[in-house]
């Protein structure tokens, strides 16, 4: 392991004006046109920023102000995101997925003057509470598109009006005087926790912070035969309100690499065989899903191409098996292991595009299995963990010390330990100041001595690799007395291939119980195959073959498990959870609570 050569700057900010100056010309973001990708380079880049951010001191926007964002991933976010820095402002992302309720409360307690929209519907779901946003003066939206109606609204501006409004700016130097003069101990952003638990509290985060990540990122990653920089290609597709998708936007400014930025998750296969990223930040949601497709398309296939993967998938499990046993594979498992990556696992690959030299996962843990899977057919995924309070990664596994079930050591920086009671506990540099007007919930999680609470449970090895076992809020307690770790028994039920989304429940319960929401693409195919007639799918889970086929999965996964643990009952949902209909956070993690409330009925039952 060695360190970067590249120079790790003060602030993020002096790293971008750093990128324009060195290298003006290079094209570095890319965006889908009809059926091309369009490059932009820095320079480019820079005068649509420059032109922004003059634009919005223009309209009166002050050092420390916080602007909020709410968009979806693409380039303008990124381009409003630097332009705010460039105003010495403070980013305030809103997930495009929040709620008007969501959305007003977060405006609001930021007390925001100027918001960033993405689109019609972003533009709608904000003029619908204007009434209630009293401090809210400028609503810029990227594009009017689909609504001209609203474009005349008197305190809309376009964002091409903006940056009109910044080239006629009489000091256009001052943009790169803030850039340069911005201080590690600024804010640079104010990111508010998705709500798992309650409402949602702002993160105040530094750019000493970002630095900090950053620097030991690179340190991290750094090696002689896997350096990370401009010979790289991103593909964006995290939702840059989270912290993860931030940093991996942020990051870039230092690495330098290429970021296209895809169309949408549903086109995210198609961009990957476009694009050929050589890396890939994602949470672990998208490799479950990826597994589940790839098991289904084995099992549909012919008997043949069945036992050669089956054949594959033990060559693999020996080969690496030696490996991750700090043993070397006989030339025998060797070359048996490069025939089935040719014949097999060669085809798997490529549907990432054919060049992914490691994935980083981070933001909910991602099933050991799945991560073993995944490395066998050649993807390696390296899983991190870190929290909003935390600026993301403060553990991660490298190329160099890997071991999967874990979340990786610690960073470079970062002193970590586990509490009395199994918490783990983080002193960095990266941990946030404050939760945003609210001193009480900072002194919940931030003691005297410095230490940051995290409310996870974990355990640190004897090589020193930390793993995750639950969160302290989310452990059942049942009525017997025991205490039960649903994650575990979670990630256990989402490698079967039916199995879409599974949350457990018992907490005060006599035995614990569980919500299946099942993949209904497999589920419509099970029941053509079995005979199974049905006029629509709220029926057909109903049915007793689909009972029966969840009762299997259970008992499958009940045997994985001490009895204390076991699931006695379940209940099939129609629905699927989602983002928009309140049952998944920004970041895929279930919200236990709104479940528990939304479904007390069916678990009730």
């Amino acid at each position: 392991m060695i360190n970067s050569k590249r120079q790790v700057f003060p602030t993020i900010t002096q790293s971008f004006l750093n990128r324009v100056r060195s290298q003006p010309d290079r094209e570095t973001f890319f965006t889908k046109e009809g059926t091309q990708w369009k490059g932009v380079t820095w320079k480019q880049f820079y005068e649509n920023v420059k032109g922004i951010s003059l634009g919005l001191i223009e309209l009166g926007s002050l050092p420390g102000e916080n602007v909020c964002l709410i968009s979806n991933t693409r380039l303008e976010w990124a381009a409003a995101d630097m332009a705010i820095l460039g105003t010495r402002g403070v980013t305030v992302p809103v997930y495009a997925s929040n709620t008007p309720d969501e959305t007003a409360y977060i405006i609001n307690h930021c007390e925001a003057r100027f918001v960033f929209v993405e689109d019609a519907k972003q533009l709608e779901k904000v003029l619908s509470i204007r009434s209630k946003l009293p401090k809210v003066e400028k609503i810029i939206p990227f594009s009017f598109v689909g609504t001209p109606q609203l474009a005349s609204q008197k305190d809309l501006v376009s964002l091409s009006a903006l940056r009109e409004l910044g080239k006629r700016y009489p000091d256009q130097d001052k943009f790169d005087r803030n850039l340069m003069e911005v201080r590690p101990s600024d804010i640079f952003t104010i990111c508010y926790t998705s709500g798992t638990t309650g409402v949602p509290k702002g993160a105040v985060l530094t750019f000493d912070a970002l630095t900090s990540e950053i620097q030991d990122v690179d340190k991290m990653l750094a090696s002689e035969s896997e350096d990370v920089g401009e010979s790289d290609t991103v593909l964006s597709f995290l939702p840059i309100s989270h912290i993860f998708g931030k940093i991996e936007s942020m990051a870039g400014y230092h690495f330098g690499w290429k970021v296209y930025y895809a169309e949408s998750i549903e086109k995210l296969l198609g961009n990957m065989a476009e694009v050929g990223p050589t890396m890939l930040f994602a949470v672990p949601r998208i490799f479950e899903k990826a597994y589940s497709r790839i098991k289904a398309n084995i099992d549909d296939s012919s008997s043949s191409k069945r036992n050669m993967f089956d054949w594959a998938m033990k060559v693999g499990r020996a080969y690496f098996g030696k490996i991750w046993a700090g043993k070397k594979p006989s030339l025998l498992e060797t070359a048996q292991y490069q025939i089935a990556r040719k014949l097999v696992f060669k085809k798997i690959y490529a549907r990432f595009g054919g060049r992914v030299r490691f994935c980083v996962a981070g933001g909910a843990p991602l099933p050991r299995d799945i991560g073993e899977f995944m490395r066998i057919c050649g993807l390696t995924i390296l899983e991190g963990y870190g929290l909003t309070e935390t600026c993301a990664a403060v553990t991660v596994n490298t190329l160099a010390e890997m071991k999967y079930g874990s979340i990786g050591k610690p960073l470079p920086e970062v002193a970590l330990k586990i509490a009395e009671d199994g918490e783990i506990l983080v002193k960095s540099r990266k941990v946030f100041r404050e939760y945003y007007k609210s001193p009480e919930a900072t002194r919940e999680v931030l003691d005297p001595d410095g230490w940051f609470h995290t409310g996870d449970i974990g355990v640190i090895d004897e090589e020193g690799f930390v793993k995750i076992t639950d969160r302290k809020k989310d452990l059942i307690v049942t009525s017997g007395g025991k205490n039960v770790a649903p994650q575990k028994i979670e990630n256990i039920a989402k490698l079967q291939k039916y199995v879409s989304h599974f949350m457990v429940h018992g907490d005060q319960r006599n035995y614990l119980t569980a919500l299946v929401v099942l993949e209904k693409d497999e589920v419509v195919k099970f029941a053509k195959d079995n005979d199974i007639l049905f006029s629509e799918y709220g029926e057909l889970v109903k049915h007793p073959k689909i009972q029966g086929l969840v009762q299997k999965i259970l008992d499958d996964v009940n045997s994985k498990l001490a009895s204390f643990e076991s699931i006695k009952r379940f209940k099939i949902l129609p629905n699927e959870f989602s983002i928009e209909s309140g049952e998944l956070t920004p970041s895929l993690k279930i919200r236990r609570r709104y479940c528990n409330e939304k479904y007390k009925p069916e678990l009730d039952s």
